[in-house]
């Protein structure tokens, strides 16, 4: 079940960052939404789960996943900047799987 927790409002990501040259997002190159990051993966095989992510209105999206699958510290529960009063950093976090056929 997804769970909707707050809303973002600001565009907290672009190419280039926000504009220092200095700023660590400065070499960003292309900045997927959840739709065209889910498709890149699709499109290469993988059955994909969206566990994390903002829709269209920047409205925050929560699928419980188990931190034993691996702890992603940049997300909802583990980015110290984050609160259920309030959203500091979230990204997107797919799970994505992609079957292996292996010959004898």
């Amino acid at each position: 079940m997804l769970y909707q927790i707050g809303t973002l409002k600001m565009n907290m990501v672009k190419v280039g960052g926000p504009g220092p040259v200095d700023h660590p997002a400065y070499t960003h190159k292309i900045v997927y939404d959840y739709l065209s990051f889910v498709e890149v993966f699709k499109e290469a095989g993988f059955e994909v789960e969206l566990l994390e992510y903002c829709d269209e209105e920047g409205v925050f999206h929560y699928k419980y996943w188990n931190e034993e699958d691996g702890k992603i510290g940049r997300s909802f529960r583990f980015d110290t900047r984050n609160s259920l009063e309030k959203l500091g950093m979230v990204s997107i976090i797919i799970d994505a799987k992609k079957l292996m056929k292996i010959e004898p």
